[in-house]
């Protein structure tokens, strides 16, 4: 299964994962209405973004909480929310442990990520101008975030010498 994985290097914080993600989904530029969020956090002055998003979970509790069976897998193992029997109860919202599935207030249904399942790439990979975000087969995932590791590590140990 592919997955997104998120550079923090990389990422400015710019959100235009989120804008693009509600303007593919609901037809209109709201951060609220994106299946993807930007949190940003200030730690010693210094501005940090975090991406929240569906992780796609092995035993994704989100789905194993719905008490209608609103959450399915497709055959690509990506959970997917059936706006016609979600009945808007929150448990997923609850059960998510990193928050990345929200019940939208106007349709009352679960809004989490879905990979851009019925698109080519996910869309938020495709407009990410920095490149901090990468769509990975699961199995290269562990490389290229020990590749990015590694590179960062060289790059402070130039300096050092430097």
């Amino acid at each position: 299964m592919k997955r997104i994985v998120w550079d923090p290097a990389l990422c400015t914080g710019c959100r235009v994962c989120e804008a693009i993600c509600s303007l593919v989904k609901e037809g209109e530029f709201n951060p609220v209405k994106s299946r993807v969020k930007v949190v940003m956090t200030v730690e010693n002055q210094i501005r940090h973004s975090v991406r929240v998003s569906c992780l796609q979970c092995e035993e994704a509790f989100c789905k194993v909480i719905c008490p209608v069976g609103a959450i399915s897998e497709n055959a690509g193992s990506v959970k997917i929310v059936d706006d016609e029997k979600c009945i808007g109860c929150r448990l997923c919202e609850i059960a998510c442990p990193v928050g990345a599935i929200i019940v939208d207030s106007e349709s009352g249904t679960a809004l989490k990520c879905d990979l851009c399942t019925d698109l080519e790439e996910p869309q938020c990979v495709k407009y990410c101008y920095t490149e901090a975000l990468k769509y990975l087969p699961g199995e290269k995932i562990g490389q290229a975030l020990a590749r990015a590791k590694s590179e960062k590590f060289l790059e402070m140990a130039k300096k050092e010498v430097a």
